[in-house]
């Protein structure tokens, strides 16, 4: 775990920048991204719809115009180029993995952010973006030969414990809403946010810790955002066996609380964002976990959870966090945003421990 007396030492903003955002003309600036395409299309769509976007700042206009790229885009058709995209945000998907076995995948990804564009990862996309899993002989042991090893970080994701919250998740109705405190890390992804909580999906993403790996090219590591809660806490899930019906036989354990849950970052030229838990996914206020079979009195089945009877935010809730990550990963001042973006998640943990004081949890 990070304390807090640990990770206040880290909070300083990030250094100056000589490359710039590129203007297409005097009053107009495109900032073009490349959202990397996976096997399920609703992922890479609403990190797509997240980030399609536009504002203005200084009489300039600045819009952020998503375009969808796959594997043989990258390594064959040699696409992820600075005159052809600014930023690649990669959502959380198990499909980049697979692909950046190929170190031609990883290089052309790596020389891209070197030279200067930006990179923004969601989930399994900060995973790739780390230097690994820092953990002993497992499924992820073969997963960290695919990361790109461009932010200094060792993600905590375990298959036995955060992943969890995948592998059981109903997606659509699944992925339980876990509040992040917002330090005043001096970085403008969250500006006007410092000192706030934010309820924000989670799905099974990892906590971020300094891997303080030797290399030249990886900058400081600037926490953007911590998780407050502890999933295992708010959302308990179970492993459960078969004996005359269906019995637990064990709880979901994880252990991220006081983790990164997003981070700033450069590589080379390039600027990272990356975020463990899911903004582009509206969130819950109140609610609760309820686990069912997928099958029904049958021991031939599986069990998986829904997040239930919470009050859904608006869609965009969290878009702002992606939005501003992209505009700052393409070296461009960050959209400013209105009064109801900042509303606090404070009275949501204080419902949730009224709610658990009075036995409804």
């Amino acid at each position: 775990m990070i304390c807090v007396a640990i990770f206040v030492l880290l909070l300083a903003g990030m250094p100056a920048f000589g490359i710039t955002c590129c203007q297409n003309n005097q009053n107009f600036v495109e900032i073009k991204v490349a959202v990397y395409d996976s096997v399920l299309k609703n992922i890479s769509r609403e990190a797509k719809d997240a980030i399609e976007y536009s504002w203005e700042e200084n009489g300039i206009k600045y819009e952020i115009v998503p375009s969808m790229i796959n594997r043989s885009d990258i390594v064959r058709r040699h696409v992820l180029t600075e005159g052809n995209f600014d930023v690649i945000l990669i959502p959380g998907s198990g499909r980049p993995y697979f692909d950046a076995y190929d170190v031609r995948w990883r290089e052309e990804v790596k020389k891209f952010v070197e030279d200067g564009g930006g990179y923004v990862g969601i989930c399994g996309g900060a995973n790739l973006a780390s230097m690994g899993f820092n953990e002993g002989l497992s499924i992820n042991s073969m997963l960290s030969i695919s990361t790109l090893g461009i932010a200094n970080v060792y993600v905590n994701d375990q298959q036995g414990e955060e992943w969890q919250y995948l592998w059981k998740s109903n997606w659509k109705y699944g992925l339980p809403p876990v509040n992040v405190y917002i330090p005043d890390s001096g970085n403008p992804v969250m500006e006007g946010f410092y000192g706030t909580y934010r309820s924000i999906r989670y799905g099974g993403g990892p906590g971020m810790y300094p891997a303080g790996v030797k290399n030249d090219k990886c900058g400081e590591i600037v926490p953007l955002a911590i998780y407050a809660e502890e999933p295992m806490e708010v959302a308990p899930i179970h492993r459960w066996k078969w004996s005359n019906g269906w019995k637990i036989a064990a709880n979901i354990t994880t252990d991220i609380k006081g983790e990164y849950a997003a981070i700033a970052t450069i590589y080379g030229n390039g600027r990272i964002v990356l975020f463990g838990p899911h903004p582009e996914k509206k969130t819950f206020f109140g609610g609760h976990i309820e686990e069912f079979p997928v099958r029904k009195n049958t021991r031939f089945t599986w069990f998986i959870y829904n997040w239930s009877d919470g009050i859904p935010s608006d869609e965009n809730y969290n878009w702002w966090m992606l939005q501003r990550s992209v505009a700052w990963t393409a070296h461009c001042p960050v959209p400013h945003k209105n009064e109801g973006d900042r509303k606090s998640a404070e009275p949501i943990l204080f419902m949730r421990f009224f709610k658990l004081s009075a036995g409804y949890l």
